[in-house]
């Protein structure tokens, strides 16, 4: 079950955004060492527009979803000492753009009524809680990994070629619940992803935020986003090097076969390095995806 490298999911991140905890156990030790980072970040930034990264509260509060984004609109960002909320400040120092959009798109969807579910959300925001919680691009080279992940084709995904998978494909997790998880990750653990074709694996740093951001903008719906199994990558988990890994039909399921409107379509898209287009889509609702669900966005810290 052990990582093979350390933490090798956190490449966008470094090793050092891994969670420790802190043993002095002091209060509001989360905001502090995140808004020491924080303050580097936006130097670095300067003023371009949107990717300031508001400040981070120290916060003992469970927050209504819609609360939790308000305090982030006004430029705070509530904190608990918790991993949860560590790789949520995690993700926010790497993707302001990102968390920007996906609170930004939360306050002005929740202004329309008319659009909530039973739930009392919005298909939308479940999407964006969803993609905010458990989030991921398939980036690859390889057209073929792409319609793989859309068809549950587990065993060319994952199989088929496994030797040179770093040379084809990389998982990139936007997911701060994913992200937490993947200290004591089980078999059925999941990502809620897009498959990106990319012209080279060897983004840079300027590069993924724009292809995140871009992405970001296109979802709508929950059933946009494919289940990746994340134990399942070539290259994490030891486990998966066991014969017959892949073969467990309760988390490698078939593809569904329910066809519904454009709007449930699952997403795919290829990118130029600069220009997002449509790939292929696979126009059907999902039923209950394999493995976990993200928390629920009633939760605070699903911002």
């Amino acid at each position: 079950m052990a990582a093979r490298d350390s933490f090798p999911w956190l490449w966008p991140y470094g090793v050092d955004a891994a969670w420790h905890g802190n043993a002095a156990n002091e209060a509001g030790f989360v905001s502090s060492a995140l808004n020491t980072e924080r303050q580097l970040v936006n130097m670095r930034i300067g003023e371009r527009a949107g990717e300031k990264i508001p400040k981070f509260v120290h916060s003992t509060d469970t927050l209504g979803a819609l609360e939790y984004e308000r305090c982030v609109s006004q430029g705070l960002i509530p904190t608990r000492d918790i991993s949860h909320d560590w790789y949520n400040g995690q993700v926010w120092l790497k993707f302001a753009g990102l968390k920007a959009l996906i609170n930004s798109r939360h306050i002005t969807d929740s202004k329309d009524t008319t659009l909530q579910s039973a739930n009392g959300r919005s298909r939308l925001r479940d999407a964006l809680t969803l993609f905010d919680e458990s989030g991921a691009l398939l980036l690859t080279t390889d057209p073929t990994a792409s319609a793989a992940l859309l068809n549950h084709d587990w065993r060319s995904l994952f199989e088929g070629g496994r030797e040179v998978w770093s040379r084809r494909a990389r998982v990139l997790i936007v997911g701060h619940g994913l992200l937490d998880s993947m200290h004591s990750p089980h078999k059925g653990l999941c990502a809620k992803a897009i498959p990106v074709q990319v012209p080279t694996l060897n983004l840079s740093d300027v590069e993924l935020q724009a292809l995140v951001l871009q992405v970001a903008k296109q979802i709508q719906d929950p059933a946009n986003l494919s289940p990746l199994p994340v134990m399942g990558v070539p290259g994490w988990f030891s486990a998966s090097d066991v014969p017959g890994f892949y073969n467990d039909t309760a988390v490698y399921r078939a593809k569904p076969t329910r066809r519904v409107s454009s709007l449930h379509e699952r997403l795919a898209f290829v990118w130029d390095g600069s220009t997002l287009s449509p790939g292929k889509c696979v126009g059907q609702s999902l039923p209950e995806l394999q493995g976990e669900e993200s928390p629920d966005s009633s939760e605070h810290g699903a911002g």
